[in-house]
């Protein structure tokens, strides 16, 4: 029985696939260090803060990204036209083998949060679940990273309305 040569090439890269099981991961961590090589810079912006009782205040932002392979984080300073300022620290990791990224959220006026979930094409969005460290733990949240052709977004959204802060950066690279 004589086989088809197109499938002696599908048989043949099965099997190269098999032999080598990590060359699917390391393409899947390369993907993930693009990712976050993009990130990786320094990046000023405006935004907001809405409260849970909906006043809102306009915020001037700064971050730098340094990432090392599959790790990144993003150190930044917030400020309002008022007194007001905040700095704050996103670290995440990706772990190739469960495709997750997890990571902590730090900010000057008391919030900690850890950080967990999946990217999808340009779209980081963690889930933000306060820890018992936090002043003011609000309901669970989701944290949002987009990766924009001239800089970066970040968003943050209660997942009850009303209740917790909603944060909305949008960052160009300096």
């Amino acid at each position: 029985m004589e086989r088809h040569p197109m499938a002696k090439a599908c048989v043949a890269a099965a099997l190269l696939l098999l032999a080598s099981p990590g060359a699917a991961q390391t393409e899947a961590g390369n993907g993930e260090a693009d990712f976050l090589n993009a990130l990786e810079g320094r990046f000023s912006g405006d935004g907001t803060l809405q409260s849970a009782g909906g006043s809102s205040r306009s915020l001037s932002c700064e971050f730098k990204g340094d990432q090392q392979g599959l790790r990144l984080s993003l150190d930044g300073s917030c400020r309002t036209a008022a007194i007001f300022s905040a700095t704050i620290r996103i670290e995440l990791r990706h772990d190739p083998k469960t495709g997750r990224y997890a990571g902590t959220f730090r900010e000057s006026t008391g919030t900690v949060a850890d950080l967990g979930g999946r990217r999808q094409g340009e779209r980081l969005t963690p889930a933000f679940n306060e820890t018992a460290e936090s002043v003011r733990p609000n309901p669970p949240a989701t944290l949002t990273i987009t990766r924009r052709q001239d800089g970066i977004g970040l968003t943050l959204r209660g997942s009850k309305p009303g209740q917790g802060q909603n944060l909305d950066l949008a960052l160009r690279e300096d």
